[in-house]
């Protein structure tokens, strides 16, 4: 089934031209390793792996922080399945709208 979601492009919209341009969604805490192989059906155990690391690069951060974050990655990368509709705002009022036409990388 279909899903549509509606997704901010960072804070503000911050990124929304970057994304726009390049075609793509996505998330960057700093995490720079591949996830794949840690992503599970559950955002909660997928959280317990990667917190942790999360607060080593952030250490200044509080563990609520951490989990938004985490799970937000999990959404990005995991949740969001081929041909689910993104509905983005440009952050002065207008939306993009978008298909997941590939998988997270």
């Amino acid at each position: 089934m279909k899903r549509y979601v509606r997704l901010m492009l960072g804070r503000k919209s911050i990124y929304a031209d970057e994304c726009f341009k390049g075609n793509f969604v996505g998330v960057d805490f700093q995490i720079h390793q591949d996830l794949s192989k840690h992503f599970t059906e559950d955002w909660r155990e997928f959280n317990k792996f990667l917190i942790p690391i999360y607060l080593q690069v952030h250490p200044d951060k509080k563990k609520v922080t951490a989990g938004l974050a985490c799970a937000t990655i999990w959404v990005i990368s995991y949740s969001l399945q081929l041909g689910d509709i993104l509905i983005c705002s440009n952050g002065s009022g207008s939306y993009m709208v978008g298909e997941i036409c590939g998988n997270y990388e």
